[in-house]
């Protein structure tokens, strides 16, 4: 046989072998389609869609995998702030498919995909306190590239994405995993705070005078229970004449709205009836911090002593009247030595408890017997809320529903005064009666009465 023919059978019996192995690796017909595959699943990717992703892949929706991209692409258990942070690293994100690392054989193929985005870490790494200074940051990033190898399979005429929920799939995700958790400052403690509510309790004109206790009462935006658990904690102290006398406890704020910083003659080291000394007093409000403590906000008033001590009440040593501290107190010592029994009156046998009236009461009565007829006429008022909690109480102590005055009246069992509210309905809710002294803002006894059904 000729040599020069067998070589050239030779030649073209490789050269058909080569292009036969290079045809079963290259799959040149199906790289267009697989790159467009490639191509839909970046885009469902840099969009953070499961359904979309999931709809490139034949994977049922109960399976391991399927299960991992929906929950977490999921936002359903994330705080806003931390959704806010999802939205600005997907905003970053970027992709392009690198066609040069296509491959393909036997009806399976691959392509690197390359996900560009933020380099949220390093951001993550400062502290924040703004969600909104937290995305800028983002937005503001170096970059950084996470490449996916992402495996396809051709079923029918289509490529289906066949490595999708793998962890190399999911590590492009890990941002989702970050918890953001903004740092709570002692100024925006103090930003929270509503400075038209928050005041000394049961303070008149502005001081305190002939007080057992100082009682300043923080009132706070409804935003701040978000704040619950970052487990910051709040106290507070009292200082007489720049000197501190008393330190609360530890409160988790953001556990409640309100703050009260209540200190008693007790408290202090006085007896129950001993007024305070007399002098300037401050509460200070601090937040405890991990380099020490903050000051938030404090607020002074002036306490005035006009008297040397109470003297013992005529019920016997200084002991509490029946429903004394319960539904009535004292504010004036002086006149609460004089006072035998006090209580609402069972008008026409519609109060049903201590202090509580039905529905079918025309009038109530706070009453409190004295032991002196000559005592001075006092004023009185009444206030309604139909809700109980020290916000709602407060907002109805600006506007009395009645004001009236009353004298001493002697009786066949004793001597009385009597603080009468006629109601123009009996509407359920809580009934303040405040009596003060005649034509002043001077309290002497504060009840709390109901109406119920």
């Amino acid at each position: 046989m000729n040599k020069t023919f067998m070589k050239k059978v030779t030649s073209l019996a490789l050269t058909g072998a080569i292009m036969f192995g290079f045809a079963g690796c290259m799959d040149f017909g199906g790289k267009k389609a697989v790159l467009e595959a490639a191509n839909e699943l970046g885009e469902s990717i840099i969009s953070a869609d499961a359904s979309a992703i999931l709809d490139l892949t034949d994977l049922d929706e109960d399976s391991k995998e399927a299960t991992a991209v929906t929950d977490r692409l999921s936002t359903d258990i994330n705080s806003d702030d931390e959704i806010a942070f999802f939205e600005a690293v997907e905003k970053t994100m970027e992709f392009s498919v690198d066609e040069e690392s296509f491959e393909s054989k036997k009806g399976e193929a691959s392509v690197d995909i390359v996900i560009t985005m933020a380099d949220y870490e390093s951001v993550l790494s400062d502290t924040y306190t703004k969600i909104e200074d937290l995305t800028d940051a983002v937005a503001k990033a170096d970059t950084k590239e996470i490449t996916f190898t992402a495996e396809f399979k051709k079923d029918g005429k289509e490529w289906k994405a066949d490595n999708v929920g793998s962890k190399k799939f999911m590590k492009i995700f890990d941002y989702r995993n970050e918890i953001i958790d903004l740092a709570l400052t002692s100024s925006m403690i103090y930003g929270f705070i509503d400075q038209d509510m928050s005041a000394f309790w049961l303070a008149n004109d502005g001081k305190y005078v002939d007080t057992i206790l100082i009682e300043y009462s923080y009132y706070f935006d409804s935003a701040v229970t978000d704040y619950k658990d970052k487990d910051v904690k709040v106290f507070f102290t009292l200082s007489k004449d720049g000197t501190v006398v008393y330190t609360g406890e530890d409160v988790l704020f953001g556990e409640s709205t309100i703050i009260t910083c209540k200190v008693t003659n007790e408290q202090l080291g006085l007896g129950k009836n001993d007024y305070l000394e007399a002098g300037t007093y401050e509460v200070a409000l601090y937040m405890k911090g991990e380099f020490g403590d903050e000051l938030i906000d404090s607020d002074s008033i002036t306490v005035e002593k006009t008297v040397k001590q109470p003297t013992t009440t005529s019920n016997g040593n200084g002991s509490k009247l029946k429903g004394e501290g319960e539904y009535y107190n004292f504010r004036d010592t002086v006149f609460r030595q004089h006072v035998l029994l006090g209580g609402w009156i069972n008008v026409n046998k519609t109060l049903k408890n201590a202090n509580t009236y039905t529905t079918d009461a025309k009038s109530i009565v706070f009453s409190l017997q004295v032991n002196d007829v000559n005592m001075e006429k006092v004023d009185y008022k009444y206030y309604f809320t139909e809700k109980t909690d020290k916000d709602s109480l407060n907002e109805a102590l600006k506007n009395p529903v009645y004001s009236g005055s009353a004298a001493p009246k002697q009786f066949t069992d004793g001597i009385f005064y009597d603080f009468e509210y006629k109601l123009p309905e009996a509407k359920p809710g809580c009934y303040v009666c405040v009596v003060f002294k005649a034509g002043t803002n001077e309290m002497i006894c504060v009840a709390i009465g109901f109406i119920s059904q």
